[in-house]
């Protein structure tokens, strides 16, 4: 009897520890996880209509591909801003829509693209970020309205298939290069994945601007 409670408890130990580190490991791929080289295969393309702010004739490009409704991305913002602002001349930013995250996540992203259409993507971005949820919680023409978008276009935009097919072509691009969490930054040759300190993404960014 008592050598089964004592194989009881240290079975009860064992999946506790199995529990824990499972937990922990989670929580870190949710957050960060370590960087992955991309040379010598398919890079991220930046189009003419790829949302970009920055450096107008930038060093190095970041490619951050992300989902309106991922809180992480949300809190990476300010990282990403304070990149942009030290390193004004140097550095842009080119958002790449990876919409998984939730049922809304592909329509929150037609609706930034459908705001860039009247030149405040970055805008409606902040405010998607500011107001997240899904398409079920978000009333995005409330953040038409509150930024003064012509309401009559944007909610014409929202249905237009053309919008919805750049969107998916960022998906399927980000899906080629093997992402699969977002927030994702793809530097060079470089991809971080989750959210980065300042420091790291310093540190990805260093030996281009030394070049």
């Amino acid at each position: 009897m008592e050598s089964k409670r004592v194989i009881l408890i240290v079975s009860v130990i064992g999946i506790l520890v199995i529990l824990f580190f499972g937990i922990d490991i989670w929580r870190n791929r949710s957050a960060s996880a370590p960087a992955f080289d991309f040379s010598g295969i398919l890079r991220p393309t930046q189009y003419k209509e790829s949302p970009t702010k920055g450096a107008d004739n930038p060093k190095v490009v970041i490619f951050e591909y992300a989902d309106f409704n991922c809180a992480h991305c949300a809190d990476f913002q300010s990282v990403l801003a304070q990149i942009l602002d030290t390193y004004a001349n140097d550095v842009a930013v080119v958002w790449k829509d990876f919409p998984f995250v939730s049922q809304g996540s592909e329509d929150s992203a037609v609706a930034a693209r459908c705001a860039g259409k009247q030149d405040t993507f970055w805008e409606y971005h902040d405010w998607l970020f500011k107001n997240q949820g899904n398409a079920l919680s978000v009333d995005f023409a409330r953040g038409a309205q509150e930024l003064g978008l012509n309401e009559k276009n944007f909610t014409q935009c929202l249905s237009d298939d053309t919008i919805r097919t750049v969107v998916s072509r960022d998906f399927a691009e980000g899906k080629a290069l093997g992402i699969d969490q977002t927030p994702t930054l793809v530097i060079g040759d470089v991809a971080l994945v989750g959210v980065q300190t300042f420091v790291e993404v310093e540190q990805a960014l260093a030996p281009l601007l030394q070049k």
